[in-house]
C-alpha cells in the first residue's frame, strides 16, 4: 500500500508541475515536425540520414524537455524553480489549461496534414496527387532506313514504361495496353479517353548505323496542350544515357519531386553492354509478339532463344536476358514445340538464377511462375505472380497469368480467378487471352451466359484464337444455342482443332436433330483418336442417339479396338 501511495503522489506531482502535459505537447509537435520534414526532405532530394538525424535529436530533446518541466516553471516573473513556488503554484504560472490549448492546436494542424495527404486537399509535393498522374507511353514509331532496327523504337517504348513505372506518383499503362495503338490514326484525346489516362507520351526513333535521333512529346489529355517536347541526338552508345535523360525530363515536366531512391531506380540499368542489350531486346520482343500473334511458334521461339543466349554470352549476369531465356523454355512447352522434362527444369533453374541477381524484379517472378506452370505447380505459380504484382500492379498480363493459375490449381480458386481476370481486362481490354481465362472461369461456375459473353468478346478482338472459339462453342452448347455453338466449333476446327472439336460438332448436330451428321462426325472423331469411348456412351449430349441402333454399334466397335 505504501508503494501505491508513493506512486500516486509522484503522478500527482507530475500533473502539478505540468510535466505530463508538456511531454504530451512535445510528442505531438515532434510527430508533426517529422511528417513535415519527411515531405520537405523528399521534395529537395535530401539524403535518408537527415530524417534519421532529426528523429534522434527530437528523442534527446524529449528527455531534456521532461527534465526541465520538472525543475522549472514559466511565470510572469520569468523562469523559476518549481521548489521556489511552493505547493500552490503562482497565478502567474502558465496554467495546464493553456498547455492543453497548445496540444489541441498542434493536433488540429496534424489532422489537417494527415487529411491533406490522404485526400489531396493540400498539395505539399507540388503535384496533382499520387493517384491522379496516369500516363500512357504510345509505341514509338521507327523512321530509320533499316527495317531490321525497328526493335530500337519498341525497346524505347518498353524502357520508358519500365522506368516511369518505378515512380510511386505515376500510374503507367503496360506495353500490352498500348500495343494496339502502334501506327494508329486515332487522336491523342481519343486514345487518352480509351485508356483513361491524363497524359500521353508519343515519339519517334530514327537510327542509321551508329547515329540515333529521338523525338518525344508529352500531351496533357485534359487540356489537349503539349506539356513538353524535346529532341535527343547522339551515338548508339549513348542509348543508355538517353533513357535516363528522357525519363528524368518527363518527371520534371510533370513537376514530380521524386525521391533519391526513385531517381536511382529510374537511372538503373541491368547491363552496360550495348551489344548484349541489343541482343536481349531482339529476343524479348519476339516473345512479346506472342501476345498478339501465336503463328509459327517454333520459328519465333528458337530465334528468341538464340538472341537471348547471345546476350548472355556478352554479359553472363544480365538478369533480364536470363529471365527471358527462362520464358523461352516455358514457351517451348506451352506452344507444344518441346514438352520435355529438360525444358521444364531448365526454365525453373534460369528463373531462379535471375532472381538470385535481383530478387525483386517482376520479370524474374513472372518467369518463375510460368516455369512452375509447366510442371502443373499452379499454387507456386500463384505465389510468384502475386509477388510480381506487388512491384508491377498495372500489368494486365500478370493479372491474367494469375487468373489462369488460380483456376488451373487443384482445387481451383474460382473467385480469385474471376477477380484477377476482370482486373486484367480492366488494364488491357484488348488482350484476347484474358477473355478466354474469364470465360473458362465462368464456365466452371455454371454461369454459361456470362461465359459465352466473355468468349464472344475475345472472338471480337481475335477471331483466329482457337481457345476463345472453342470456349464460345462449349458455352453455347450448354445454353442450347446449337447454331451459334456449331459456328464457333467450325471456326475452331479450321484453326487446327483436334478430334475433340469433331465430338462437339457431333453434339451440336444431335441438338439440331441431324442424327446422320452427328454419327458421321462422331465416327471421324473416334477415327482420330478421341477417347475414352465410354465417355461418349454416357454423355448427356448423345442421349437422344441411344434409341438409334447405329449409335451403340459405333461405340462398341471402337471399345473393342
Amino acid at each position: 500500500m505504501l508503494a501505491l501511495t508513493d506512486l500516486s503522489k509522484f503522478i500527482g506531482e507530475l500533473q502539478r508541475r505540468n510535466v505530463l502535459r508538456t511531454g504530451a505537447a512535445y510528442l505531438v509537435a515532434a510527430w508533426l515536425l517529422v511528417q513535415i520534414s519527411d515531405i520537405l526532405l523528399g521534395a529537395f532530394g535530401a539524403a535518408d540520414w537527415m530524417l534519421r538525424a532529426i528523429v534522434i535529436v527530437l528523442v534527446v530533446g524529449f528527455l531534456i524537455t521532461v527534465v526541465l518541466a520538472w525543475l522549472y516553471e514559466i511565470t510572469s516573473d520569468g523562469v523559476m524553480r518549481s521548489e521556489e513556488l511552493g505547493e500552490e503554484l503562482s497565478s502567474s504560472v502558465l496554467h495546464g489549461r493553456q498547455i492543453d490549448f497548445v496540444i489541441i492546436g498542434v493536433l488540429m494542424v496534424a489532422v489537417a496534414l494527415f487529411a491533406s495527404d490522404r485526400f489531396d486537399w493540400i498539395d505539399f509535393k507540388g503535384e496533382s496527387g499520387v493517384d491522379r498522374i496516369t500516363m500512357a507511353v504510345l509505341p514509338f514509331s521507327f523512321l530509320g532506313p533499316d527495317p531490321d532496327s525497328e526493335y530500337f523504337a519498341d525497346s524505347m517504348t518498353d524502357e520508358l514504361i519500365g522506368r516511369l513505372g518505378r515512380i510511386d506518383a505515376v500510374r503507367i499503362k503496360s506495353r500490352l495496353s498500348v500495343a494496339r495503338f502502334k501506327a494508329s490514326e486515332q487522336s491523342v484525346d481519343d486514345i487518352a479517353a480509351e485508356l483513361n489516362v491524363n497524359f500521353v507520351l508519343e515519339g519517334s526513333v530514327w537510327k542509321s548505323e551508329d547515329r540515333v535521333k529521338v523525338r518525344a512529346q508529352l500531351t496533357d489529355a485534359s487540356s489537349g496542350f503539349q506539356e513538353w517536347s524535346d529532341v535527343f541526338n547522339g551515338e548508339s552508345d549513348d542509348w543508355f544515357k538517353l533513357h535516363e535523360e528522357m525519363a528524368i525530363k518527363i518527371t520534371d515536366a510533370l513537376n514530380l519531386h521524386i525521391s533519391p531512391q526513385e531517381s536511382d531506380l529510374v537511372r538503373a540499368h541491368y547491363t552496360r553492354n550495348r551489344k548484349a542489350y541489343d541482343a536481349f531486346w531482339r529476343g524479348w520482343l519476339l516473345l512479346e509478339s506472342f501476345h498478339s500473334d501465336v503463328s509459327h511458334p517454333e520459328k519465333k521461339i528458337r530465334a528468341a532463344e538464340n538472341h537471348l543466349q547471345h546476350a548472355l554470352q556478352l554479359d553472363p549476369n544480365y538478369p533480364l536476358a536470363i529471365a527471358g531465356l527462362s520464358l523461352a523454355n516455358s514457351y517451348y512447352y506451352f506452344y507444344g514445340v518441346d514438352r520435355s522434362n529438360e525444358r521444364r527444369k531448365r526454365g525453373i533453374e534460369l528463373a531462379q538464377q535471375a532472381l538470385a541477381i535481383d530478387p525483386d524484379f517482376p520479370e524474374g517472378r513472372v518467369a518463375l511462375g510460368m516455369a512452375f506452370s509447366t510442371k502443373n505447380d499452379h499454387a507456386s505459380a500463384v505465389s510468384e505472380f502475386r509477388r510480381a504484382l506487388a512491384r508491377d500492379s498495372e500489368n494486365g498480363m500478370i493479372w491474367c497469368l494469375l487468373a489462369f493459375s488460380c483456376v488451373a490449381q487443384n482445387p481451383p480458386d474460382l473467385k480469385a480467378a474471376e477477380e484477377a481476370a476482370r482486373i486484367a481486362i480492366l488494364h488491357d481490354p484488348s488482350w484476347t487471352y484474358s477473355y478466354q481465362v474469364l470465360g473458362w472461369t465462368l464456365f466452371l461456375q455454371g454461369r454459361y451466359q456470362e461465359s459465352a459473353a466473355a468468349y464472344q468478346r475475345g472472338v471480337e478482338f481475335n477471331p483466329d484464337y482457337f481457345e476463345v472459339q472453342f470456349g464460345l462453342g462449349k458455352a453455347n452448347l450448354e445454353l442450347g444455342n446449337f447454331d451459334q455453338a456449331m459456328t464457333a466449333f467450325e471456326a475452331a476446327r479450321e484453326l487446327g482443332g483436334s478430334s475433340e472439336v469433331l465430338m462437339y460438332i457431333a453434339a451440336c448436330h444431335v441438338g439440331l436433330g441431324d442424327f446422320d451428321s452427328a454419327l458421321a462426325n462422331l465416327e471421324r472423331s473416334l477415327d482420330q483418336g478421341f477417347g475414352p469411348v465410354e465417355a461418349i456412351a454416357g454423355s448427356p449430349y448423345f442421349a437422344p442417339l441411344r434409341g438409334d441402333p447405329r449409335f451403340p454399334t459405333l461405340v462398341e466397335s471402337y471399345e473393342n479396338q
